[in-house]
């Protein structure tokens, strides 16, 4: 099983701290990389596509799993 949660959101959902995939790899979305155009929301100057990939990672705890 693996620990990694996969979700598609819009780019106009996206904050500070979460962490995504882009291009393949694995970021965390920091201020620089988000910006308000005219087109509408852009991560890392690219308004295109719309959606990205949300990664959350299921940590087991003596609670159950959470995803954080």
């Amino acid at each position: 099983m693996s620990n990694l949660v996969k979700t598609i959101i819009k780019k106009s959902n996206l904050k500070i701290g979460m962490t995504v995939e882009w291009n393949g790899q694995l970021t965390t979305v920091d201020k620089e990389n988000l910006k308000n155009t005219l087109h509408g929301m852009a991560f890392n100057g690219c308004s295109f596509p719309k959606e990205i990939v949300m990664v959350q990672f299921a940590v087991p705890t003596a609670n159950g799993i959470v995803l954080r």
